[in-house]
Order: C-alpha cells, then sequence, then structure tokens
C-alpha cells in the first residue's frame, strides 16, 4: 500500500478515535443530565391506563410497579416464583365456613363451603409518597380539594402545585381501592371476573349507578356506600370475603388491582381539569 495511503488512513483513524471523545449529535439525552445517576429505559408501547384498578398490560405495569404496593408480592429472586409479603404484616390464610356461619376444616368438600374469607393485616407506620392530593393547611384542611379550571392555568405537572403532603397507609385505603373495581366510570379488566366472588360486588356496582345519577360530578364517596365482601375490621386490618372456594385469588393479591387508593387522591383527579 502507498505511503500516501496508509498516512490517511490513520488520520481517518485518528479523528473517529477523537469522535469518540464527545456527545454524537443524536444524543437523546439531556446534556445537564449526562453526569446525573438516572436510569434510561424504555417501552413498546405507549401505556393507555395507569389507574391500577384499569391497568392490565405488562408495559404498564412496568410503570406501576415503581409506585403501588398492593399486599402481596412476588419473590424477586426464587424459582419457580413465590408469592411473598409486600405491605401484608404476614401471609393471609382463608377461612371456610359453611352455610350457618359455622368454621369449616381446610380439606372440607367443596359444596360445604359457602364462605371463605381471607383476613389481612398491613403493616403499621407505612407513609404514602407526598402528593398534593394529601396537602393540607394549618387548619388541617386539604388544600387543593377546592381545584377549579381558573386555578389550574399554570399547572402541567405535578411538580407546579405549591405544597404536597403525605399520610400514614391504612386498611381502609385498600377498602377503597377494592370498592373502585364496580364503579360504573371506571373501567376494571377484572371487575366481571371478581363479581362472581368478592359477595355483593355486582350489587355494590348498581348501587353505585343510581348514586351518580343524583351526582352532579364524577366523584362518589366509596367511604359512604357498604360493600359486604370487603370491610375494615380496624386500621391495619381489613377482610374480603368470597361465596366460593377460589385458592387463585391470593395471587390476585400480588397485583396492582389490590393496591391501596386513598380517597383524598380520587377526589383530587375527580375535579374539573384533573382527568
Amino acid at each position: 500500500m502507498p505511503t500516501s495511503r496508509i498516512r490517511v488512513l490513520l488520520l481517518l483513524c485518528l479523528l473517529s478515535v477523537a469522535a469518540c471523545g464527545k456527545s454524537p449529535w443524536n444524543n437523546p439525552y439531556q446534556a445537564a443530565e449526562v453526569k446525573q445517576n438516572i436510569y434510561y429505559d424504555s417501552f413498546s408501547e405507549r401505556p393507555k391506563h395507569l389507574d391500577p384498578v384499569s391497568s392490565y398490560s405488562s408495559n404498564e405495569y412496568v410503570f406501576l410497579g415503581q409506585i403501588y404496593e398492593p399486599p402481596l408480592q412476588y419473590h424477586f429472586l426464587k424459582r419457580p416464583y413465590q408469592l411473598v409479603t409486600l405491605t401484608a404484616a404476614e401471609m393471609p390464610k382463608p377461612s371456610y365456613y359453611d352455610a350457618a356461619g359455622q368454621p369449616l376444616a381446610e380439606n372440607a368438600p367443596l359444596e360445604e363451603i359457602k364462605r371463605v374469607i381471607y383476613r389481612i393485616q398491613i403493616k403499621p407506620g407505612i407513609k404514602f409518597q407526598p402528593h398534593p392530593a394529601l396537602a393540607k393547611d394549618a387548619n388541617n384542611n386539604h388544600i387543593y380539594h377546592d381545584i377549579t379550571p381558573e386555578k389550574l392555568e399554570h399547572v402541567f405537572t405535578l411538580a407546579d402545585f405549591d405544597a404536597v403532603g403525605t399520610r400514614e397507609l391504612k386498611a381502609e385505603d385498600y377498602v377503597y381501592q377494592i370498592k373502585r373495581m364496580a364503579h360504573p366510570k371506571v373501567h376494571s379488566p377484572i371487575a366481571g371476573l371478581m363479581a362472581k366472588y368478592i359477595l355483593g360486588l355486582t350489587d355494590y356496582g348498581k348501587t353505585l349507578s343510581a348514586a351518580l345519577k343524583n351526582n352532579d360530578s364524577n366523584f362518589i364517596d366509596l367511604r359512604e356506600y357498604e360493600l359486604p365482601g370487603v370491610r375494615v375490621i380496624d386500621d391495619y386490618t381489613y377482610e374480603i370475603e368470597l361465596t366460593q372456594k377460589y385458592p387463585q385469588f391470593r395471587y390476585w393479591l400480588s397485583m396492582s388491582f389490590f393496591a391501596p387508593m386513598p380517597w383524598e387522591a380520587d377526589y383530587f383527579y375527580s375535579q374539573p381539569g384533573m382527568a
């Protein structure tokens, strides 16, 4: 190879190596973030729902899994997969009863089992992520529960709200979420299936539909309407009652459908302009 050609090739190699030391012209990341501890990832399909009672696709769970905490989860490392506690204090076990309400053994005949109760106790001391929906003033009143479209003129993200607040996670937050499955204006893909098992869920949906007819807003305070199959025992304990034996039910308790939802957040996003 002629000496001149070798020199040209060496020069091109040097230029290529030099170019590698700078950011490429098509770098999708902001220059100010280069030295920050940020993890980037991608998703194949844009999420349609980030409401945990509506979402049912794996690409959405990439986000939901970082936000919502149901009572159970899968162990991160064990194979085959194994359920372990997340916010629950211990693994819930079903209790079986006959038609008269008398307790039955775990191996009782299927036709004798008429009630199945899962009692779930959550760990105390868990706090919600600070959020405007939970912000309160000095008089203990929610700051952003009277939002009007005019107040949102300069609000585009949650960071645009001046105040945030938090509170302790309670059993009633889990009960509230289960009630949302039957909300006539919130589509839950598992509502039909759960209505076969959770006591009173079908009739509860009818009750909420009737309540909406006399309601000018989209918000229904679900705390005012009792669901027979789901009840609060105390601040950290709640029960779910099924109408038949369903061993797979505890696996549902690891999904975001059964994650907690504070009523404050439900109200916050039901206000005009917050959809």
